[in-house]
């Protein structure tokens, strides 16, 4: 019951919440640029996830969301949208500042 808020609960948001408060200090700078991920995540995949749905290529059902509904999209698809989009993005930034300045 309710899979999906729980997977997002495991695997995206534990490991993000994690990351930035191992790394809160070293991130502060970069809030800018987390306001622009979550935006630019939003623009371009409302819209698909928008379409799938509305052609029946996924559909979202009881019992694995809690049914609460927003511009035609789960609550829970928000989530997934912005927070997989900014752990990728907190990912990538302690990646780049240990390994990708020389």
């Amino acid at each position: 019951m309710y899979s999906y808020p729980v997977w997002l609960l495991l695997f995206v948001l534990v490991p993000l919440t994690a990351l930035l408060l191992l790394n809160c200090q070293r991130l502060k700078k970069y809030g800018n640029l987390f306001d622009l991920t979550i935006i630019g995540a939003l623009i371009f995949s409302y819209p698909w996830d928008l379409i799938a749905v509305r052609e029946r290529i996924w559909y979202f059902e009881k019992p694995h969301f809690f049914d609460n509904w927003l511009f035609g999209l789960p609550v829970e698809e928000y989530v997934f949208i912005t927070g997989f989009a900014l752990l990728f993005a907190v990912i990538t930034i302690l990646l780049y500042e240990r390994y990708g300045q020389k």
